[in-house]
């Protein structure tokens, strides 16, 4: 037979002393851990797109400002005046004579 002794819960100013229960209190940390951890995330994940954000700015008024460089350079390009030039220096070629001109109507 089991001898069961029963002792009764030791006793601070008429408060009984009981164990503490520590799942609770660790299952709170946890809770607590991962809300903060997730937090931090967030924010790194923020700053990193917020640097993204600002070096794509950078490199798209780059690529503008190239983009107006090379209109301009284009629209320089097909100037009636410099094809002329290069036309007469460069290629050796002349304006026709009326006798080479052939009107079509």
């Amino acid at each position: 037979m089991l001898d069961a002794t029963v002792r009764s819960l030791p006793k601070i100013n008429g408060f009984p002393l009981v164990r503490p229960r520590l799942l609770p209190l660790f299952a709170y940390l946890a809770v607590l851990l991962v809300v903060s951890l997730f937090f931090v995330w967030s924010r790194i994940t923020v700053v990193n797109l917020e640097y993204d954000i600002s070096s794509l700015g950078n490199r798209l008024r780059e690529v503008e400002q190239e983009n107006q460089k090379l209109r301009l350079e284009s629209a320089h390009l097909r100037s009636p005046v410099r094809i002329e030039r290069v036309a007469r220096t460069e290629l050796g070629l002349r304006m026709p004579t009326l006798a080479q001109v052939i009107i079509i109507d």
